[in-house]
């Protein structure tokens, strides 16, 4: 190596990959004043989109709201460049509710660097990082410290923090059919080097794969037989500091059409070409995002599957067919898609494929997402095994917050789940052993009525506040918001109405039942067929000027399901509880008696935080958590008895 003639240059924070993680991560720190560096393979593929042309979606909507909340970009972004926006899930309850937007992905793209080539504090490289650089301990807990990054030239960035973000591009491979190609998503080029540095510091890695459609000429589909999939007329913005007049745009439509027994039946009488099914791919999938060659052959019994057309981009023709990732040779591919309805002159622009790399076992992260054995390494987005642009640029997120907190002396942001989606996100990855990429889903979260991502300013701004990345006039409004809702709320609980006849003739024009007895007007909006807005002829009260929609959105929300919220806020309390018995992270699991032979191995590896994380371990029953709930009241009293003799 040239250590000793090194070109070496200063910096602070050093950002390891330009996608979405890396994006959020290098943002938050330069934001927070300290100088980053952001490394990438190459500057075009900054927030890159290299699968679905989309942000959002069920509980993923969720996830991009909290990252604006906390003061993130992502939200912002998609707001300027998206091509078609709906609201998912409206005939469901609110907490399901989810916004998705089709993006135009180089525009996305283009806009994202845009913003970070004007963020101060901030520099992009390209250039592939080649080595991590330690220091021996100075604290004597016999952990490492980062001190900077070496490229592949031999200059050397000495820093203080280090954010990993490399996404798929660690060893990754490409495979359609035989056919292999060893490149990153997209036909970037990949990175080789930092997978064997965590081998030698103790992180082995893990193999996981994940895949993608074709993208094909639109021009060559007959969307006459297809089903016309429209945005919404009125668009909700993602980033609660867009003004939503400015997202009425004229929208692009996207499309409906269905595989059918005779794509099943090219796929099943070439499955053994399928690398998937050949033994020629190493790594696991995602369960919930499967090839078509998986859904065929693990759902059997269905004789259809969906399959969108998605534009992705205004300035060119190529469209997304979503359902439809597949690994299967190029032959097989121009077959099975064109029995499709709309698809049978299709003109594939760029193939399916599957790929292979390399991401670290999550479990070796603590919560701050800081790894375990070495001080001031943090790791985010799918080289954590996740899956998805939104679950990544929460983590990125997270980790350059907790970046700058550790250069900082302070504690790091640990959101718990029953605060945020990410928090759900990161604990599951910390915690569980995932053994296939994690995706968000709204069943994962415990909470989810109140985790809805119409409230996630109310529950997350003062902890972007407080970080600095949420301006004062920003959390100002936020306060203002929770306290005119608490005010409405209790207005509509205090007024009442009785049962005149001109108040049953209003009741009847709404399509609701008359009034038997005086009531007030929050327990005529707990009927599931009224809305705010009804109620206006009833109440000459209301406020003048009309509060804004953002406010009396809650409202309705807070009065309808409020027996639904306090149960669950209760639970939380319960939650809690256990979230705040810590557990010293120098605990001697092995020798702890009355802990299992699992439990006591599982806990040594996994290092729990507290006896909430400790519950959510696989392995550790009841029974164990009792044993460590008894250790922690023995230990409490010795302290308390030998604090009395003193």
């Amino acid at each position: 190596m040239q250590s000793d003639r090194s070109y070496h240059i200063q910096t602070d924070v050093c950002v390891i990959g330009g996608g979405h993680a890396g994006c959020e991560a290098a943002l938050a720190c330069s934001r927070l004043g300290f100088d980053t560096v952001l490394f990438t393979m190459n500057v075009d593929s900054i927030a890159m989109m290299p699968c679905n042309p989309h942000i959002g979606g069920s509980s993923k909507g969720h996830l991009v709201r909290e990252i604006d909340a906390l003061g993130g970009e992502m939200g912002r972004n998609i707001d300027k460049t998206f091509l078609q926006s709906r609201m998912l899930n409206r005939s469901k309850g609110p907490a399901v509710h989810s916004l998705r937007a089709q993006a135009d992905k180089a525009e996305y793209s283009r806009s994202m660097r845009q913003v970070l080539q004007q963020q101060p504090h901030l520099t992009i490289r390209q250039a592939e990082v080649t080595d991590i650089l330690l220091r021996e301990p100075e604290n004597g807990d016999g952990k490492k410290q980062v001190c900077g990054v070496r490229i592949h030239t031999g200059t050397v960035y000495d820093c203080r923090s280090v954010i990993v973000c490399t996404g798929t591009y660690l060893k990754a491979r490409c495979l359609v059919g035989e056919s292999i190609t060893e490149t990153g998503p997209g036909g970037m080029q990949r990175s080789t080097f930092l997978s064997d540095w965590f081998a030698a510091n103790g992180m082995p890695l893990r193999r996981f794969k994940t895949g993608t459609p074709a993208r094909m000429d639109g021009r060559s589909l007959d969307y006459s037989k297809m089903e016309i999939q429209e945005g919404d007329r009125k668009v909700v913005p993602f980033s609660y500091s867009t003004d939503p007049k400015t997202l009425e745009i004229d929208q692009m439509p996207c499309w409906l059409t269905y595989t059918n027994q005779e794509t099943h039946d090219i796929i099943r009488a070439n499955i053994d070409r399928s690398p998937i099914y050949a033994g020629i791919i190493e790594g696991t999938g995602p369960r919930y995002c499967p090839s078509i060659e998986d859904k065929v052959v693990k759902f059997a019994e269905k004789t259809r599957h969906h399959v969108f057309i998605e534009p992705e981009g205004r300035y060119t023709n190529e469209v997304y067919v979503d359902g439809m990732s597949s690994s299967m040779p190029d032959d097989v591919q121009q077959r099975m898609y064109r029995t499709v309805p709309g698809l049978e002159n299709c003109v594939i622009v760029r193939n399916a494929y599957a790929i292979e790399y390399d991401c670290i076992n999550a479990n070796l992260l603590k919560l701050s997402l800081e790894t375990k054995a070495v001080d001031g390494l943090f790791c985010a987005g799918q080289f954590n095994g996740s899956s998805g642009y939104e679950e990544a640029a929460a983590q990125g997120l997270i980790a350059g917050i907790n970046a700058v907190k550790k250069m900082q002396g302070k504690e790091p942001l640990v959101l718990k789940r029953s605060e945020a989606y990410i928090g759900v996100l990161i604990d599951d990855l910390v915690t569980k052993d995932n053994r296939e990429p994690y995706r968000m889903m709204t069943s994962r979260a415990e909470y989810r009525l109140l985790l809805r991502q119409d409230n996630a300013d109310l529950r997350l701004r003062k902890y972007g506040y407080d970080c600095g990345l949420i301006t004062e006039e920003q959390y100002q409004h936020v306060l203002y918001k929770q306290e005119e809702i608490e005010k409405e709320t209790a207005r509509l609980k205090k007024i009442r109405i009785g049962a005149a006849a001109g108040n049953q003739k209003i009741l009847e024009s709404l399509g609701t039942a008359p009034l038997k007895t005086a009531c007030s007007l929050a327990e005529l909006l707990c009927r599931p067929e009224l809305h705010y807005e009804d109620l206006a002829p009833l109440d000459p009260t209301r406020p003048d000027p009309a509060l804004p929609e953002e406010i009396t959105e809650q409202v309705e929300i807070q009065i309808k399901y409020e027996g639904y919220i306090e149960r669950q806020n209760r639970q939380v309390e319960q939650f809690e509880k256990l979230e705040r018995r810590y557990l010293p992270e120098t605990l001697d699991y092995l020798h702890m008696a009355g802990l299992r032979l699992e439990a006591q191995q599982k806990l040594h590896q996994f290092r729990p935080s507290s006896i909430g994380q400790a519950s959510r371990i696989s392995g550790v029953t009841p029974a164990d958590v009792a044993v460590l709930l008894i250790y922690l009241e023995k230990t409490r009293g010795e302290n308390r008895e030998a604090t009395d003799r003193h």
